[in-house]
This record gives C-alpha cells, structure tokens and sequence, in this order.
C-alpha cells in the first residue's frame, strides 16, 4: 500500500502489531472457551440457549423449590446458559462495538501486507462478515426461527478464519527477510 509494507516497518511498529495480533489472540482463545463452557458449540446448543422459553432442569424426589446452590454436574447439558432478550441485547451492543474495532484494527494492519489485493479484500471482509452473521444469527434464532442457530457458528467461524489468516500472514511478513510483492 503506497510503498508502506509489514516487512518495511520500523521495530517499534513491528513489536507494536505483534503484541496486538497476540493480545487479540489470546482474547480470541478465552472467547471460545467461554462459548463452549456457557453455551456450546453445536447449533442445537445455541438454539437451546436462545429458545424464548428457559430450559428447566428435574427437581429431585423431596425438593419443594427449584431454588437450591447446585453443583456443576447437576445442570442438565441442555440448559447451561439461557439468554433472555435483556442479556442478548446488551451481548449484542457490546459484541458489535468491541468486534468491529477488534476487525477494524486488525484489517488496518493487513492493508500493508504484501497480498494480491482481491484475497486481501476477501480476507479483511471475514471478521466483519462473521460478526454480523454471529449477531445478527443469534436475533433470528431467537425471533424468526430457532434453525437458524447455525449462523452463530458460522458467523463466529468466520470471525476466526479472518482473524487467524490475518494474524499468520502478517507475523510472517513482519518477521521475515524476504518481502513479498504484490
């Protein structure tokens, strides 16, 4: 991009988009830990959690009130988190400010990458286009129809692909001796 590349920059730039990719990295990481242990990562799993009714669990033979402290074990698979339209509201906001400055900065970094420019075009639209499809899965699932869950997989997917190539391709460039033409 107008002579700037990855491979040109001075150590502080390099260090600096280093640092972030790994951050960003390691937020990614702890963001599919959390969907996995509070939601689940199969499209019936989020069609569960966003279902308008909440999930119940059995009460035991003696138990008068469903109000009791459990342990881990005892939630059924099925009824790990229920979003309520207030908490999807809120994840929604949250999720399309934060996501879109996370793909926002990332894609500003891959612009100076040494990449035919249709692929980097394609590349830098993935987190943006997972985001929206991750968002916007979660409110059709929960209002238009629950078996459209698995655009919440592919839209956090999608996300992932983008973020992963644009982090590999970049450390690469930033790294490397050699530099790529495009």
């Amino acid at each position: 991009m107008n002579g700037i590349y990855l491979a040109r920059l001075p150590l502080s730039a390099k260090v600096f988009c280093t640092l972030f990719l790994v951050g960003i990295g390691c937020g990614a990481v702890a963001a599919f830990v959390q969907a996995a242990t509070a939601v689940g990562l199969s499209p019936g799993d989020v069609e569960t959690s966003l279902a308008p009714d909440m999930p119940m669990t059995h009460l035991g033979h003696d138990q008068m009130s469903a109000e009791r402290e459990i342990a881990l074990g005892e939630v059924s698979r099925a009824a790990r988190v229920w979003i309520r339209t207030p908490l999807l509201i809120q994840t929604s906001h949250t999720h399309l400010f934060g996501q879109t400055l996370i793909a926002g900065l990332l894609g500003l970094i891959f612009l100076f990458a040494s990449v035919r420019e249709w692929l980097k075009a394609l590349i830098v639209a993935l987190p943006f286009v997972g985001t929206l499809m991750d968002i916007g899965g979660m409110w059709l699932t929960r209002f238009v129809w629950p078996g459209l869950a698995g655009l919440v997989i592919t839209g956090g997917s999608l996300f992932a692909l983008g973020y992963t190539l644009i982090t590999i391709v970049s450390l690469w460039q930033l790294w490397s001796r050699t530099e790529a033409r495009a």
